[in-house]
């Protein structure tokens, strides 16, 4: 179980994202980036995958309340930002 925040709910229906994308992608994601300094609490960077193969990137955090899952936001990584795998930050010039 998950709940998602409302930022994420805005970015989702936004960029045309479905529950069902979120949840293909989180089944078969793994952990790309840790940010334990962030607030109010930790967070992590997943890269799943929904659909055909399309990339889809989920900040998520783990709260205090059940459901302990939060999902912060959703995108589709954006390819001038990230390598072609999709885990790794191109380096800015």
């Amino acid at each position: 179980m998950y709940r998602m925040t409302g930022h994420a709910t805005a970015a989702r229906l936004e960029r045309g994202i479905t529950v069902q994308h979120i949840e293909q992608a989180l089944l078969n994601g793994q952990i790309i980036e840790h940010y334990p300094d962030d607030t109010p609490y930790p967070c992590c960077l997943v890269l799943g995958w929904f659909g055909h193969g399309e990339p889809l990137h989920i900040v998520c955090s783990r709260g205090m309340r059940e459901p302990a899952l939060r999902i912060v936001t959703v995108y589709e990584p954006d390819e001038a930002l990230w390598e072609p795998d999709y885990k790794t930050r191109k380096v800015r010039r």
